[in-house]
């Protein structure tokens, strides 16, 4: 898994991800035929996800450091900062001239569907297009209803049809969806054998990674804490070390303080007690 860089290592984002990930999920790498559009010099690799112990809690300075220093893990994205940069100003005059409603559906709605058809595919292969994923990382930095959604899509005891999905993402103001994205998260979290779908679930980490590796620093934060979340929510060990480099990105991130306290607090999903 080489990437265009010239000492020929992977980029260090993903690496932090993978080495995140690897411990509790098992792989096996096949060169499959890759997606239209897609690179077929890469491995696109096969995993599925295995209960993993419980979380030692650690303070930032005592976590792991698979990449030596924090300056290290600041590396750039795969995509030029200039270019995600104008694609965050393209998704702003949208909503600024289409209203949050119309321009959300006109900059995630292919997008949402595509993370549609790989959670139900079961994320056997990267997705085809990055410049959709791309939309995805920057929506949620402007509209955290794009990242809720992608959570509420993951771990519902149900699959979520892609137009739900849009709806939850360009109109969280609603009362009715608002309402509905609660019962899905509490029915899931309360319901003992709500044991996640596996395939959604590996397939909506696989695409987050992506995104890591795809956007600059100050694109990652909400990735990271929805990946924090997801890995939370599969009682993943790991989960301290992404929901710590997202606040450690910005300390003000709601979701990846809710994730640092529930761990503190020893809550977790009721399906993680059987």
């Amino acid at each position: 898994m080489e990437d265009g860089n010239k000492d020929g290592t992977q980029p260090q984002m993903s690496r932090l991800v993978f080495n995140a990930l690897a411990r509790y999920w098992e792989w096996t790498y096949e060169k499959g035929e890759p997606l239209p559009g897609a690179d077929a010099s890469r491995l696109f690799p096969r995993y599925w996800y295995s209960q993993g112990g419980r979380l030692p809690l650690r303070r930032w300075e005592e976590l792991p450091e698979p990449e030596g220093t924090w300056r290290v893990w600041k590396s750039p994205g795969l995509l030029p900062e200039a270019w995600v940069d104008f694609q965050n100003a393209r998704y702003r005059r949208l909503r600024h001239g289409e209203g949050v409603v119309i321009g959300t559906r006109l900059w995630a709605g292919e997008a949402l569907e595509m993370w549609h058809r790989n959670q139900r595919e079961g994320g056997s292969h990267l997705p085809a297009d990055d410049q959709l994923l791309l939309r995805l990382a920057v929506g949620m930095r402007q509209n955290i209803a794009i990242r809720d959604a992608l959570i509420v899509s993951a771990v519902s005891i149900r699959p979520i049809d892609s137009e739900t999905l849009l709806r939850f993402a360009a109109e969280p103001s609603c009362p009715g969806h608002a309402v509905t994205m609660g019962k899905l998260l509490t029915e899931a979290f309360d319901e003992p054998k709500a044991v996640p779908r596996i395939g959604c679930m590996r397939a909506s980490a696989k695409m987050l990674e992506r995104m890591l590796e795809l956007v600059p620093v100050p694109y990652r934060v909400n990735v990271l804490a929805c990946l924090a979340y997801l890995m939370w929510w599969v009682d993943d060990s790991r989960t301290d070390i992404i929901a710590q480099i997202a606040r450690h990105i910005d300390p003000g991130c709601t979701l990846a303080g809710i994730v640092i306290d529930a761990l503190r607090n020893d809550t977790k999903p009721q399906w993680c007690n059987l």
